[in-house]
């Protein structure tokens, strides 16, 4: 299980690249990887899901070793889940695995690799990986991501 979470971290670094324009996008809310609130209220995040609002998402993963071998990740959120009033999730568009390579500075593509993710606002995250050739699952399970949640001004 660590390894397939390892490997889930590495491929994280999503395609979908931008900047972080701070006069049009705001950061919302932001849990922590147990759920629990760092920033922001979660009913100011339901309210913007609820109004239609484009939101993204930004998570980030680390070597527990060595601090400095980091990926960070933006995307835009695809598909909008509240449940029971309190927690909001966020399934982003499946991408292209990849992987990157800290002592060459670059990223990889993964053949044949499609990964997704469902974004929450409890810490408890969902990924999925398959062959998009077989349709074989590959991996399946719940990651605690810490979140930061954006909306569009």
């Amino acid at each position: 299980m660590k390894k397939i979470i390892v490997l889930l971290s590495i491929l994280f670094l999503s395609i979908h690249s931008f900047a972080q324009d701070s006069s049009n996008w705001k950061l919302i809310y932001h849990n922590d990887k147990d759920g629990k609130a760092l920033e922001g209220k979660i009913e100011t995040l339901i309210k913007a899901v609820r109004n239609g609002e484009k939101i993204r998402v930004y998570w980030s993963s680390q070597r527990r070793s060595d601090k400095t071998k980091k990926v960070e990740h933006f995307t835009d959120a695809k598909f909008l889940t509240i449940l029971s009033d309190t927690i909001v999730f966020a399934q982003i568009d499946p991408i292209i695995g990849q992987t990157p390579s800290y002592d060459t500075q670059t990223v990889k593509l993964k053949e044949n690799l499609e990964w997704s993710l469902i974004a929450a606002t409890n810490g408890k995250s969902d990924t999925m990986m398959r062959n998009v050739v077989t349709g074989e699952i590959l991996g399946h399970g719940l990651v605690p991501f810490a979140i930061k949640w954006y909306v569009k001004r």
